[in-house]
């Protein structure tokens, strides 16, 4: 079953990025602070475009996250193939005023149902450098599990998985304590 898109939460839209949006996408990816994290990725400047090519090439990449209530472009969240094999790799970033709020949890909570639930996924990977505790929160929170360590360009980082059992009981979880 394809990807049905735009993806929409209670506060964001998640849709495939257009050329234009490069603009907005480069105030963001200046940003160090947000940047700080980010390794392997090339040149920012070239990522639209990218995207704009695998969404038609395969059906899913990174997208645009829009949020509703003021319809300003505030980062990219998505799902690309993990260490460029078959399996899925969930990403996001967000400009740095938008953080803190729970939107990267709400990005990434949206797509993961897609992923599951529109592309049949088995597991969907993620990767983030042992300095970033914000980042490794809102994975926990939804359910991934470290599965292991790696070193990219020098970072160290954490590999987590999440299967769709592991999504039912992170959800299970939330609704115990009231928290969706």
């Amino acid at each position: 079953m394809p990807l049905r898109l735009p993806l929409h939460t209670d506060r964001l839209e998640i849709r495939p990025f257009v050329l234009a949006d490069q603009a907005a996408m480069q105030a963001i990816y200046d940003d160090p602070e947000v940047m700080r994290h980010i390794t392997g990725g090339g040149d920012p400047r070239g990522w639209v475009a990218t995207y704009v090519r695998d969404q038609r090439e395969r059906g899913f990449t990174f997208w645009a996250v829009i949020e509703r209530a003021t319809g300003e472009m505030i980062g990219e969240a998505g799902i690309a193939p993990f260490d460029s094999g078959s399996r899925l790799e969930l990403g996001y970033l967000l400009r740095r005023d938008r953080w803190g709020v729970g939107l990267a949890t709400e990005a990434a909570r949206a797509i993961l149902d897609a992923a599951f639930d529109d592309l049949g996924a088995p597991e969907v990977m993620a990767v983030v450098d042992e300095g970033n505790g914000a980042s490794l929160n809102v994975l926990h929170k939804l359910g991934f599990r470290d599965v292991g360590r790696r070193t990219r360009e020098g970072v160290r980082q954490h590999v987590l998985r999440i299967r769709p059992a592991d999504r039912r009981r992170a959800r299970a979880g939330d609704e115990r304590e009231g928290t969706r």
